[in-house]
């Protein structure tokens, strides 16, 4: 008789991912420096074992549900209620399925392979440009004893990026329902190497335009994200123009007087007697917008007034900048200041917007300060249009008087677009002509649905209502970045995994043990600079996350010649031992297995057997391995002669 200890490593401090192929704690192999001989006609049985068990869990379609928040912290619960979330906040929750199959398939997974997915569905979600592929999950352990201890994610915000001219190929034609694939003719405009360029077009009448564009490539960094837009070409002929900034749109709701614009269903335009005609010559859909009209420099933004009876709706509306720099109706005829370009910078959810001359020297147009009239405030990059793009503009005008050009010089791309080589990732044009729209944006994943009245509803709330009596900076301030070391956006990451009355829209929450997390929950800890960027936001469970062992598992001896039948999988097996204390009655974390009673298997080994190396492996009922074992694996084999046979006597 002999035992024989076998195990895939000398502790449980190493993980699965780092294992070689030979010595995962679910199959593995022990090769001897020296041969061990099995006596001839001899049994073995499994006398123990041990090892780590981080269970499975059954996802089926979209069972499992969190959300995600990242907009203000309204702490002044005194005076604005439980409701000043859902009513003060610039953003609202993000449902965020765990696993969305699509089907109701059930997907068995262990922890890693849970965090693999729940990673891929948190960056699918979260939708802002600047944290958008920069969320992590991982597997938390204990670092003594690997043991599971549930889950870590972490937001990364992507800072850097460098300037770029955004691609020629990009450009969708906010005025026409088509959108042009490569090759295609743009109507009424060219774009070529950042220069956007006004045209005719017979085919479609005597007038030329309007050339509206929007360059759908990638979103404006919200971290210090800058556009640089020459207008010197249609401005010295006296000729209107306009550079801004758009969301994406996908259809249009007739609201334009008879000419298509993409727009949400719920704009309206400025025509018509007490709306004050504060928009462009021509009609169309922008969020904000700097242009000539007439001979006047104008700031126009997209945004509710109830003043004007339009409170459920939004429209567009002039910016008061007599307090500025460059100031009130500035005369672009004389142009005093020999203004040349337009600069808009994005800091965090607040614009600055200057004028530049030849010589590059910048006057400031628009700066938020909080404190003002509403009538001299931008609205807020809230949460429907946290993807902005730039948004150009030349006049329809009469056949012939065209060939003005507005030129992009310079656009900061949101880097956490780009993918491991470097390469920014599909386009929104891209998207769009992939029939995938949903994947662009917030606003873009819920256009298309029939849940746009939760972009109505975020975007007609008073913070964003010229109409509203007060400033907005009475009782929500918009986001800036803050100062080193933690230079952030000064919104708050929330995680919601239960039903939350501070969160009303958190319906069908239901991960709170899934994943170890009590919730809602803003208890994230910053990266220290080193291992993790000081910017970079930590989310840790707070509890160990039950997870069962929901399959019977059994245990194989590979190179033996024992005979074993797998009738369910219908032929000859290795298998030498069930292991029914896992038949979903325990949890995760170390086990240790001894049955009460050793089965012997017979080798059938006529001769005494040499022996070089014992093959183990953990496996399911159809013979696949158990991948939810991490750590170390120990079995312990006991070999013997088998038993003579002996007649008894009557």
């Amino acid at each position: 008789m002999s035992l024989v200890v076998c195990s895939n490593q000398d502790t449980d401090a190493t993980t699965t991912t780092n294992a070689q192929n030979i010595y995962k704690p679910f199959s593995f192999r022990n090769a001897l420096s020296s041969t061990y001989v099995v006596p001839k006609n001899a049994q073995v049985a499994l006398q123990s074992c041990k090892y780590n068990l981080d269970g499975t869990v059954p996802l089926s379609g979209a069972d499992h549900t969190l959300y995600q928040y990242y907009g203000q912290e309204i702490i002044d619960v005194e005076k604005f209620g439980d409701e000043g979330i859902d009513e003060l906040s610039t953003s609202v929750p993000i449902r965020t399925p765990v696993f969305d199959s699509g089907t109701e398939s059930i997907v068995e997974v262990n922890a890693d392979d849970l965090a693999t997915k729940l990673q891929k569905s948190l960056n699918d979600n979260i939708f802002h440009p600047n944290l958008r592929g920069g969320v992590r999950a991982s597997v938390k352990r204990d670092a003594t004893t690997n043991e599971f201890q549930g889950y870590d994610i972490t937001y990364l915000l992507f800072t850097d990026a460098d300037n770029v001219v955004p691609a020629d190929e990009c450009v969708i034609n906010q005025v026409d329902d088509v959108v042009t694939e490569a090759g295609e003719e743009y109507s009424y405009f060219t774009y070529e190497s950042g220069e956007f360029t006004s045209k005719d077009n017979p085919a479609l009448g005597d007038d030329g335009g309007p050339a509206v564009g929007v360059l759908a490539g990638q979103a404006l960094s919200a971290y210090n994200g800058s556009m640089v837009v020459d207008f010197v070409d249609p401005n010295s002929d006296e000729v209107e123009w306009g550079v801004g900034l758009s969301r994406i749109c996908e259809r249009d709701n007739g609201a334009a007087g008879g000419l298509f614009t993409r727009c949400p269903e719920y704009w309206r335009n400025a025509t018509g007697t007490g709306f004050g005609d504060t928009q462009p010559t021509d009609v169309f859909f922008f969020d904000y917008m700097v242009c000539r009209k007439g001979d006047t420099l104008k700031l126009y933004h997209t945004c509710a007034d109830s003043s004007v009876g339009r409170g459920n709706v939004i429209m567009p509306r002039e910016v008061d900048v007599s307090g500025g720099a460059v100031g009130a109706d500035y005369n672009l005829d004389e142009n005093s200041s020999e203004f040349t370009k337009v600069k808009y910078e994005l800091i965090g959810q607040r614009l600055k917007i200057s004028m530049l001359n030849a010589a590059e020297a910048e006057t400031t147009l628009y700066e938020y300060n909080g404190g003002d009239d509403i009538s001299t405030e931008l609205s807020c990059v809230h949460q429907a249009r946290w993807n902005l793009y730039p948004c150009l503009y030349l006049p329809a005008v009469a056949s012939g008087d065209v060939g003005y050009t507005l030129t992009v010089e310079q656009f900061t791309p949101t880097p956490g677009q780009l993918d491991a080589e470097g390469n920014f990732g599909p386009t929104a044009k891209e998207l769009m002509i992939a029939d995938r729209s949903e994947e662009i944006s917030w606003y873009n994943s819920i256009e298309i649905t029939s849940f746009s009245g939760t972009a109505r509803a975020l975007e007609i709330r008073d913070w964003n209502d010229v109409g509203f009596d007060g400033a907005w900076g009475d009782f929500v301030t918009w986001a800036g970045i803050e100062e080193p070391p933690n230079a952030d956006i000064q919104l708050e990451n929330v995680l919601i995994m239960k039903p939350s009355s501070l969160f009303s829209q958190s319906i069908g929450a239901n991960t709170e043990k899934l994943l170890g997390f009590s919730t809602p929950t803003k208890a994230y800890s910053y990266g220290d600079g080193d291992t993790l960027p000081a910017t970079a936001r930590t989310f840790s469970s707070t509890f160990v996350p039950a997870m069962l062992a929901s399959r019977s598992m059994f245990l194989r001896l590979e190179n033996m010649t024992q005979q074993s039948v797998n009738a369910r999988m219908g032929n000859r097996s290795s298998i030498i031992a069930h292991l029914p204390r896992f038949d979903g009655a325990v949890e995760t974390g170390r086990i240790y297995h001894e049955p009460k009673n050793l089965i012997f298997l017979d080798l059938n080994n006529a001769q005494p057997m040499p022996v070089t190396s014992f093959d183990i492996s953990f496996v399911y009922s159809n013979e696949q391995y158990v991948r939810a074992l991490t750590g170390q694996s120990v079995v312990c084999l006991y070999f013997r002669e088998k038993p003579s046979e002996k007649i008894q006597q009557v």
